[in-house]
């Protein structure tokens, strides 16, 4: 197993926050499917408010390929669909129902063939676990990919330890690993923190560990050193929980919208694990003291949320004014600041990527400068600790996404 001892990034704590192992089930009142997680999607419902649904049942369904399903993660009420610009999605809320029906008796998907795979998962609704690099979009139905990362690292020391919420699932993990190989030609890269392997080598898998810094649990810097992005080049990433419900899908027949996320708050008190619903809403798994500070992700990169987004498997209490001092400063300040080179800003850019330069070229829209910098490399996430640091205040995630849709209908 190669090992990767990342160097640039914000530095992890010398001393780990204990995590508590146990873990705490929380059932949820509502969960919310949002736009943001699906930047461009123009969604075609298939349900209305106020209709009821099951779990995994689809709720609308890519208006550009209607084979691409998005699906319920709970049985219960559609309570809210509103639409963002140009028809975009904003959110669809399912407000959960005390008569829900128990899951369906089902039986194994049997696929084991390229084409089988991506047709159960596309109109199963996992398509959308799936992110290209470059770009950060759910890929088109019929795409490519060259390789495939699932990262299963612990993005930060407070963050859910990826060991402890496999035990008792590894076998689904190994089957969703097994179907991941029929998707590419290239190799799966199972991506995770410095420990004994997740799941077992061959020709088409290879593990490998990532320590050091933050920036070591992030798929743009796993990219970066395996398989670094270069003109006509598209992998694709995974989560390692999204890998657990496609095994859990094929071996079962049913959608799992199972998931499990860390609460941690300030100081030395140890961070929990909690098992709730993918989409969540952040009020019915927080305390009624933390929820009015709470902020979706870790201490650095956190922001205020009522749900949870798609890939989100951290709630971090007591620590918004981190998250928000960009904000204030934007919003209280007299102008923009000057973007001063500082030792911070370094850091906190994983891939070998100059920040000042990157970083102006985002601030005007100069896309074919910031291509050539390497933003094809990244997306939000990786550019989300550079807002926060950063002397300018500027959204960097939002002025990467704007370049990244330009370079991207360039290509089209």
């Amino acid at each position: 197993m190669r090992h990767f001892q990342i160097r640039r990034g914000q530095r992890l704590p010398s001393a780990g926050v204990p995590v508590q192992h146990a873990v705490d089930d929380r059932t949820v009142t509502s969960v919310g499917l949002l736009g943001s997680d699906l930047p461009g999607l123009r969604p075609h419902f298939e349900v209305e408010e106020g209709d009821l649904v099951e779990k995994g049942q689809v709720l609308f369904t890519d208006r550009k390929d209607p084979r691409v399903a998005f699906v319920s993660p709970l049985a219960g009420r559609v309570t809210g669909i509103s639409f963002g610009a140009r028809k975009t999605l904003s959110s669809c809320i399912v407000t959960a129902t005390e008569d829900a029906s128990p899951d369906h008796a089902t039986s194994p998907i049997e696929a084991t063939d390229h084409q089988s795979i991506r047709d159960v998962l596309r109109s199963r609704g996992m398509w959308s676990a799936f992110r290209t690099r470059p770009f950060g979009r759910i890929p088109d139905a019929d795409a490519k990919t060259l390789a495939i990362f699932v990262n299963a690292c612990q993005a930060s020391m407070r963050a859910p330890d990826p060991s402890v919420v496999l035990q008792g699932r590894e076998d689904l993990f190994r089957l969703g690993i097994s179907h991941l190989k029929q998707m590419t030609e290239g190799k799966v890269f199972v991506c995770q923190s410095p420990g004994e392997a997740l799941c077992a080598q061959d020709d088409r898998v290879e593990v490998v560990s990532f320590g050091g810094t933050l920036a070591a649990g992030l798929s743009g810097t796993h990219i970066d050193c395996l398989y670094p992005i270069r003109a006509g080049i598209e992998v694709w990433t995974i989560g390692y929980q999204d890998v657990i419900a496609i095994g859990h899908l094929f071996a079962t027949g049913q959608y799992l919208g199972e998931r499990f996320f860390s609460v941690s708050g300030g100081g030395s008190a140890p961070a929990r694990i909690v098992r709730s619903c993918l989409g969540a809403k952040i009020s019915d798994i927080c305390s009624e003291q933390e929820s009015p500070c709470a902020l979706a992700g870790d201490t650095l990169t956190g922001h205020p949320a009522t749900y949870l987004g798609r890939f989100d498997l951290q709630i971090s209490v007591g620590s918004n004014v981190i998250a928000t001092t960009s904000v204030e400063r934007r919003s209280h300040g007299s102008g923009p600041s000057a973007l001063i080179a500082t030792r911070a800003l370094d850091n906190a850019l994983a891939p070998d990527i100059l920040p000042v330069p990157l970083l102006r070229a985002l601030s005007i829209g100069d896309s074919e400068t910031a291509k050539r910098l390497g933003c094809l490399a990244l997306v939000e996430e990786d550019v989300a600790a550079l807002s926060r640091v950063c002397t300018s205040g500027a959204p960097y995630e939002a002025l990467l996404r704007l370049v990244l849709n330009e370079l991207m209908a360039e290509t089209a």
